[in-house]
This record gives C-alpha cells, sequence and structure tokens, in this order.
C-alpha cells in the first residue's frame, strides 16, 4: 500500500519522498533513470567537481605569492574526469542510502498516466494516490555539427575529452557563464553572446557588472545586445547551455487535464497543480533551474498532499554562479526592491577592504545587502567573491527568521573573516 507516489528521483522527488517518509507515509518513488537526477549526473554536482579543479589551478597559480615555490601547473584531462566521475557516483550512491534508511521503495520505471489519479509503471498500477510529479528539465538539443563546428548541450560539454581551441557561448545565463569561465581556464578562447544587454540578467547590476568585467580583464570577449551576431564566429564549437525544457517526455500527461505553460507544468505556491491529487515540484514546473528550489517545492509537495499546510516563499531561496569569483544571491535585487516600491537603502562592503579578503590574497569582489531602512526587512543579498555562497547562507537565514537587518549587526564573528562582511555591509547603509 503506498499513501504517496513520487515520479522522478532528482533533488525535488528525493525531498518529497523523504519529508512524506517523515510524515509517516508509505512512499513509492519511480524512477526510470539515475537517482539524484540532473544535479547529479550531469548537473551541479559533476560541474562543482569540475569547477574545483580550476579552483585548485587558480590556488596554484596564485601560490607564489604566498611565499610558495611551485612549477607550471596543467590539467590532466583524464584524471579531471576520473575525479568527477567518483563524485557523482558518490553523491548517487548517498542518495540511494538515503532513500532506503528512510523505507522508501523506489522502483526502476518509467511512468505515465492514463487519467487523472491513475499512474502506471512497469506491471504495478497505481490508483487513487496523491502524486508528486518531479521529472526535471532536459536539455534542448540543437544539431550535432554545423559545418566543421560542433553544437553542444550541457551534457555535451561534460562529456568532452579535450578543451576546445576556440568556443562561443551562446546566452548569459547563470550556466553559459559558469561554462565561459571553466573553459578559458583551460586555455580555451571565449566568446559570449546574447541578445541581452549584459550577463545575468536576473541577477543584481553592479554584482553581476562586476563578475563581467573580471571576466573580460582575463581574455574572456563578450558581444551582448540585440545587434550583437555571432552565428558566424570562426570556432571550433557552439555551446548552448542554457537551452533546457520541463521533461515531460512518456507521461502522457494530457490524460490528467494537468494544465501547462511554455511547456512547464503549472503550479501555485502550494505546488498544487490544476488537478486535485497531483503536486509537481522542481524543474517540471519550469525556470529558475536550481536544485535548493526543487528541494523546497519537494517539501512543500510532500506537505500539502498529505494534508498539511505549507507554502513555498521563492524570494528566499538562495541562488549561485559557480564562477572564479563565485557569485552568491539570496531575495531581490536592486532594481526589483525599488521597482516594488516603498523605501530602499543600500550597505556595501568590498573585499579590497576585507582583512580576510587580504590574508586569502583574493581581494576582488563586494557584498551588497538590499533593505527597508523604515521596517527594517533585508530584502535582498548579493556577493561576488570567494566563499560567497556560505556568507549569502547568513543572509538567507536573516531573511528566513524575517530578522531586521540591525538585528545582524549585533553577531560576532571570528576575526578575521568572510562573515565579517555582513557587518561592515551594514554598517555602510
Amino acid at each position: 500500500m503506498t499513501d504517496l507516489l513520487v515520479v522522478g528521483g532528482g533533488p525535488g522527488g528525493v525531498a518529497a519522498a523523504r519529508t512524506a517518509a517523515r510524515l509517516g507515509a508509505r512512499v513509492t518513488l519511480i524512477e526510470r533513470s539515475g537517482l539524484g537526477g540532473t544535479c547529479v549526473h550531469a548537473g551541479c554536482i559533476p560541474s562543482g567537481a569540475l569547477h574545483r579543479t580550476v579552483t585548485a589551478l587558480d590556488g596554484v597559480a596564485a601560490a607564489s605569492r604566498t611565499g610558495v615555490a611551485v612549477g607550471p601547473a596543467s590539467v590532466d584531462w583524464p584524471r579531471m574526469l576520473t575525479w568527477s566521475g567518483s563524485v557523482v557516483q558518490s553523491a548517487a550512491r548517498l542518495t540511494r542510502t538515503t532513500l532506503e534508511a528512510a523505507g522508501i521503495e523506489v522502483l526502476a520505471s518509467s511512468a505515465r498516466f492514463t487519467g487523472p489519479s491513475t499512474v502506471l509503471a512497469g506491471d504495478r498500477t497505481f490508483e487513487g494516490v496523491p502524486v508528486v510529479l518531479a521529472t526535471g528539465a532536459i536539455s534542448t538539443h540543437p544539431p550535432s555539427e554545423r559545418g566543421s563546428r560542433r553544437t553542444m548541450s550541457n551534457e555535451d560539454a561534460m562529456a568532452l575529452d579535450r578543451a576546445p581551441g576556440r568556443l562561443l557561448v551562446s546566452g548569459a545565463g547563470r550556466f553559459s557563464i559558469e561554462w565561459a569561465d571553466f573553459f578559458h581556464h583551460l586555455g580555451t578562447d571565449v566568446t559570449v553572446s546574447a541578445a541581452g544587454a549584459r550577463i545575468l540578467p536576473d541577477e543584481d547590476a553592479d554584482i553581476a557588472g562586476l563578475l563581467q568585467l573580471l571576466l573580460e580583464q582575463r581574455g574572456i570577449r563578450f558581444l551582448l545586445g540585440p545587434d550583437a551576431h555571432a552565428e558566424d564566429a570562426d570556432v571550433d564549437a557552439l555551446l548552448m547551455a542554457d537551452a533546457r525544457t520541463p521533461n515531460l517526455v512518456g507521461l502522457d500527461l494530457e490524460a490528467t487535464g494537468v494544465a501547462t505553460s511554455a511547456g512547464a507544468v503549472r503550479v501555485d505556491a502550494q505546488c498544487r497543480t490544476s488537478v486535485p491529487g497531483i503536486y509537481a515540484a522542481g524543474d517540471v514546473t519550469g525556470p529558475p533551474w536550481l536544485s535548493n528550489r526543487a528541494r523546497a517545492q519537494g517539501i512543500a509537495a510532500a506537505t500539502n498532499a498529505l494534508g498539511g499546510s505549507a507554502r513555498l516563499r521563492p524570494e528566499r531561496i538562495p541562488r549561485s554562479v559557480n564562477t572564479h569569483p563565485e557569485l552568491a544571491a539570496v531575495g531581490l535585487t536592486e532594481a526589483q526592491a525599488t521597482a516594488r516600491g516603498g523605501q530602499v537603502a543600500i550597505g556595501i562592503s568590498e573585499l579590497a577592504m576585507s582583512p580576510r579578503g587580504m590574508t586569502l590574497g583574493e581581494d576582488q569582489g563586494a557584498l551588497k545587502l538590499v533593505v527597508d531602512p523604515e521596517f527594517g526587512e533585508i530584502l535582498g543579498g548579493h556577493m561576488l567573491g570567494p566563499g560567497a555562497t556560505e556568507v549569502i547562507a547568513q543572509v538567507a537565514t536573516a531573511i528566513e527568521l524575517e530578522a531586521d537587518y540591525r538585528e545582524l549587526e549585533r553577531v560576532q564573528h571570528v576575526h578575521p573573516s568572510l562573515a565579517e562582511l555582513v557587518t561592515e555591509a551594514i554598517a555602510s547603509i
């Protein structure tokens, strides 16, 4: 007997299954491919491992400044792929172990709907059971060849056996900028082309602009704006890393009557679809493509499917861009906060003025806070620099707890530390 059926074993599905199990439900999770989904097998886990390689490369290059004598450094491509593969295997095993420890039944099968309340999976039929749909998204597949130039998706880039000599990156979103930075570190001549006026259009303009400046100083070229046409550039490969679409393949979702929009399953703040008893979480609901968003939606979906009351607050979900230095953010940008109305104040602390940044030898970057000076609400936090994902966690925690930004000034940090940037940014407001 199953109390909740979860279709998809990525971050959203796993979070939904574990949440339901903690609530005492008997859970069946269906996954036709690898447990962990895109995140584990072709997303943030292998990408994070690959970026660890170029972070180490950066460290070696900068070692002489700290008094460490080293020779020229280079990347051993097969060993880098072995390292990334070992991380993927460990993450996949961890996913399976956590599901088994929670007593969750896992079926290695595809699934399809035959009606609003009936799901077929192999030789099993589930009827009248609430369903959490968490099938993720897939990269769109452009033509593989155009003359002598290879056109690649995100997954194709991870499978290369060498860095291309000349690469054109089409788009300036998160994945595009990460790959542009990665391949440039490995010696590739990289050009980024996008119709927008700047990179990372969903991020704060000041922080994204600073990242673009640093990347340009390293040698990455940017062709931006509606008149920027780079399709005929003389390159070895074209990368379309941000081209993704929700994965509804084989589900026969038409049999349910679930409403979709632009190819994504439509959900409300409680992760309910248009059909009672069917919930959805993660990339299948459309962008932004964030694993922690998928987890938050999975938790809400499972809770509500079992009679609870949970509501997603998307503005409280942090995000990151794995560049060097890294970018992380949570909440509203300055432009978004201003457009919403009300009073807006800005606090900034720069890595160049940070004792910890000085000791690390990494003083390029800044932390920017966006607050409501009247009511003390923290509206957003944005950082570019080493440890950005960890520093932003402090801001995200404060936003979740609805703390007044002035209360954070009382928090004492280890000195020197990057966490002190938060205190300094508040002091500048």
